[in-house]
């Protein structure tokens, strides 16, 4: 669990949502669950790898809902835990946020694990 100064730094509500999660960083890809997620970032469970903060990294959420297109995400890590890291999400495309939107607000979501 996050201390309350990086709960205080948050400026949108997070929904407790676990998904498989693409991660790019240093010409490498990697595999990780997300914790939660809102509209300004993500916690990611990936303990294995060792990412500094402030490092942007990109992050593509594999499936969701009934769609089949993922949803990817320029992302700064915000902080960093034993457990993972807090993203916080940087340049947005128009369709991701409607995107994200649709699955932290409007539908019920199906979660599907592929990693």
């Amino acid at each position: 669990m996050m201390n309350s100064s990086n709960e205080e730094k948050r400026w949108s509500d997070r929904r407790e949502i676990m998904t498989d999660v693409k991660v790019k960083f240093n010409n490498r890809t990697y595999y990780a669950r997300t914790q939660d997620i809102g509209l300004g970032g993500m916690f990611i469970d990936l303990n294995y790898v060792l990412i500094p903060r402030d490092t942007h990294i990109s992050v593509i959420m594999l499936h969701y809902i009934k769609r089949q297109q993922p949803i990817s995400f320029l992302t700064r890590v915000a902080y960093v835990t034993p457990h993972g890291y807090g993203l916080e999400f940087e340049d947005f495309k128009t369709r991701d946020v409607r995107l994200l939107q649709e699955v932290l607000f409007e539908s019920p979501y199906e979660v599907v694990r592929l990693a």
